[in-house]
């Protein structure tokens, strides 16, 4: 190897480093320039805003969403919302200005708020709104919602085998929720079974910010019915997301003919199903044929396993050729160095 080519290489090496360095220098200037423009904003608000700048909000799809932006008292002038994603104003004032009905200003008298409310929450709602107060120079703050769509979870799902003459307990919890259903709804194959009470059927809904069931009717004077709706709690004032709501389907004694499809439909949540199977004795079919394909699965794999550890093997060789060329062509260079 000749004297150029080591010089070529190294010169290489030099605008290598030099580019990594301007690029780390351009991320933190950015970053400097990002932490400016919020801290602009804080400073610049804390005259007037009693809102906390870059606030966030958590709301679930098809709920109900409260940005808030509050004022300090006999503060004189106008507060306008605007959605920063397109730029679109919002309100001024108590006027709405978009087209969109689910914007409204929510303000409260001799209180200083200026909340804007979005009904019927979307995804593309999501993104920063700025709340914009009009003196001169103008002062913002912006508040971030963030769209979560709310689920309900079976325990036990897809499938569950119980024994005949067993109890049988399905506990639906709500995930990712920031408001409480008004109801939640049991099906058996398509049957709503929340007040079946000659079937066996008790279901129980708890509050996830209760310990307690609620409106649960006495057993005793109802005929075992144990239905309770859950009523909407908050709905307006939650930035956060709440605890799990448990709804909870009980069969003290189960029957063959409670097999089939459950589902648990709360009322503002996408719904939740699992298949119930009763063995009387024996493994039903389903059950049989799923360990012969348990068994067939463990015979299919065995060739690819076999072939994987042909394909590490080579990979590993090849490793080892290109690692004894790096290292002689390093020595190289070191000796002829040393010339």
């Amino acid at each position: 190897m000749d004297l150029m080519t080591i010089v070529g290489r190294c010169l290489w090496t030099l605008v290598f480093i030099i580019s990594f360095i301007c690029c780390e220098t351009f991320s933190d200037m950015g970053k400097l320039s990002s932490s400016s423009f919020q801290n602009h904003f804080s400073t610049s608000a804390s005259s007037h805003f009693t809102t906390k700048n870059n606030t966030k909000v958590v709301a679930q799809k098809g709920g109900l969403a409260i940005l808030p932006c509050a004022l300090k008292l006999n503060s004189p002038a106008t507060v306008s919302w605007i959605r920063r994603r397109d730029f679109q104003l919002l309100t001024v004032g108590l006027s709405t200005h978009s087209s969109d009905g689910r914007f409204l200003v929510e303000h409260t008298r001799h209180m200083g708020h200026w909340s804007l409310r979005i009904k019927s929450v979307r995804e593309e709602d999501r993104g920063l709104y700025e709340c914009q107060l009009s003196v001169h120079p103008s002062e913002s703050i912006f508040v971030e919602l963030k769209v979560v769509e709310a689920v309900a979870e079976i325990a036990g799902a897809p499938d569950l085998h119980i024994d005949e003459g067993s109890t049988l307990r399905l506990e639906c919890k709500l995930k990712r929720a920031t408001e409480n259903p008004s109801f939640v709804f049991w099906y058996h194959d398509n049957k709503m079974v929340n007040y079946d009470s000659q079937d066996g059927f008790s279901v129980t809904s708890f509050q996830s910010l209760s310990s307690s069931p609620i409106s649960s009717i006495d057993a005793a004077s109802s005929n075992n019915i144990t239905s309770s709706l859950i009523t909407m709690a908050s709905l307006s004032t939650q930035p956060h997301l709440l605890a799990s709501s448990t709804s909870i389907l009980t069969i003290e004694k189960v029957h063959f003919n409670h097999a089939g499809n459950y589902t648990c439909a709360p009322s503002n949540t996408r719904a939740a199903s699992i298949t119930v199977h009763v063995l009387r004795g024996e493994k039903p079919a389903a059950m049989q044929h799923a360990n012969r394909s348990t068994i067939e699965d463990g015979k299919s794999k065995a060739s690819p396993s076999i072939r994987s550890n042909a394909t590490e093997r080579l990979l590993s060789f090849w490793y080892l050729i290109v690692l004894s060329a790096i290292y002689t062509n390093c020595f190289g260079i070191m000796s002829l160095t040393n010339r």
